[in-house]
């Protein structure tokens, strides 16, 4: 496993493999989360994005949008690690 910082950079490799979800385990009001990276194919983020918020909720977990993070790191807005199985 490796973990790396969640920064702009990690967020546009990220996108770049075709990821476009953050996904947290444990719980969601961690200061400094663990994300997941996942791919949804029937995602639309521009539908996720007219729902307002920043991070959603599903089940006690954060979702993070990643084209919202990619966004939100330029303003050192988001804290937590991501955790890559290779």
């Amino acid at each position: 496993m490796i973990f790396k910082r969640l920064n702009y950079q990690t967020l546009q490799s990220l996108r770049l493999q075709g990821y476009n979800i953050l996904l947290t385990i444990g719980r969601s009001e961690d200061e400094n989360p663990i994300y997941f990276p996942m791919k949804l194919e029937s995602f639309n983020s521009t539908q996720a994005n007219a729902n307002g918020g920043e991070e959603h909720m599903v089940q006690g977990q954060k979702i993070l949008i990643l084209d919202e993070a990619i966004q939100r790191s330029l303003n050192n807005d988001l804290n937590g690690i991501i955790q890559l199985d290779h």
